[in-house]
């Protein structure tokens, strides 16, 4: 029995931390004008650090040949940078993409409108709207988190230490802190894990560049219908959620 349970023990896998990158594609502007979609597109891994001097590589070699790359940022740069960009990407084997798609005129006004009420100097009532994307946001950023982990969770033979999700610089700082404050609520009542809730600057780290090159290739195949950056990472993309595929009324049209 001894030995038997020692044989056990040892199979039992080290716990990793399990790191969410999320970048936002497409504008909040619910309008005619605005994008078609809004997308939360998320790299995950559990190791950040593999093979992504690569990258760092790519950016001396572009600067030696006379590119101004601060960062890699797929809608600012060049197509010669992106296929380079999406070359190395590719053939990395330590992270997968999932992202939520919203079609933006599928979306109830109440997911982004706030009507308030007040009265006016005459006696009556003044009525306004202003337009809050937390909610939104909210809606698609726990269908994002809470079908990766339970993927990692349940379907993948990873013992997950540590949770840290880094989004790009979403919101102002209050809203920040509300979708802090509701995730970390979130994930203690569901999984009994509080994670830590990062906001950085998609410059800042390698993995937020990753995030929004294969958002960006998504978000081009859902609003333009252009797969070439898509086909390129689709053996990286591990789903696409249209969330409000099954609603059949539509608010206003686009031009």
């Amino acid at each position: 029995m001894n030995d038997e349970l020692g044989t056990a023990l040892t199979v039992i896998p080290k716990p990793e931390n399990l790191y969410i990158f999320i970048d936002e594609s497409g504008n909040l502007d619910f309008s005619a004008n605005g994008t078609k979609f809004f997308i939360l597109t998320c790299i995950t891994t559990t190791s950040p650090l593999t093979d992504r001097e690569k990258f760092l590589a790519l950016k001396y070699e572009l600067l030696g040949d006379g590119f101004e790359q601060e960062y890699f940022h797929a809608t600012e740069d060049k197509q010669t940078v992106r296929d380079a960009f999406f070359d190395i990407a590719k053939q990395l084997n330590d992270f997968e993409v999932h992202s939520v798609i919203a079609q933006k005129n599928k979306v109830n006004f109440t997911l982004y409108e706030e009507l308030t009420v007040r009265p006016s100097n005459s006696g009556g009532l003044i009525f306004s709207k202003k337009q809050v994307e937390e909610k939104l946001c909210k809606q698609l950023g726990e269908t994002l988190v809470k079908w990766v982990f339970r993927k990692y969770k349940e379907f993948k033979s990873v013992n997950i230490g540590k949770v840290i999700i880094v989004f790009d610089t979403l919101f102002n700082k209050t809203k920040q802190e509300f979708m802090k404050k509701y995730l970390k609520t979130y994930f203690k009542k569901n999984f009994n894990i509080v994670p830590y809730i990062n906001f950085h600057q998609v410059k800042s780290d390698i993995n937020c560049q990753i995030a929004d090159y294969c958002g960006w290739a998504i978000f081009k195949k859902w609003e333009n219908g252009d797969l070439r950056s898509h086909d390129i990472v689709k053996n990286k993309i591990k789903s696409q959620f249209d969330i409000f595929q099954s609603g059949t009324t539509t608010y206003y049209k686009y031009r």
